[in-house]
């Protein structure tokens, strides 16, 4: 994720580029409606945006990784239905 784009881009921009973002945006209090940059915004929490895109591409991560596990598990189950 390159960070220094994101950070200029209005936070509804950020959350329609990156829609994952949207609940741990919520959580750090800042509004998705928001028509600051991510980096004002962030600021206003007093939250570095630094470590504000570190977390959400943490969490996206996360979801990928479970995802590929899901379907992994599903792909095993169905296999052994088979045999």
């Amino acid at each position: 994720m390159r960070n220094g784009s994101y950070e200029t881009l209005a936070v509804e921009t950020v959350i329609e580029k990156l829609p994952e973002s949207r609940d741990y945006l919520r959580e750090a209090r800042i509004d998705s409606t928001n028509r600051m940059s991510l980096r004002e915004a962030a600021m206003a929490v007093s939250v570095e945006s630094d470590e504000l895109l570190a977390q959400i591409e943490a969490r996206m991560r996360r979801q990928a990784r479970r995802s590929v596990e899901r379907v992994a598990s599903d792909v095993t189950t169905k296999a052994e239905v088979l045999v």
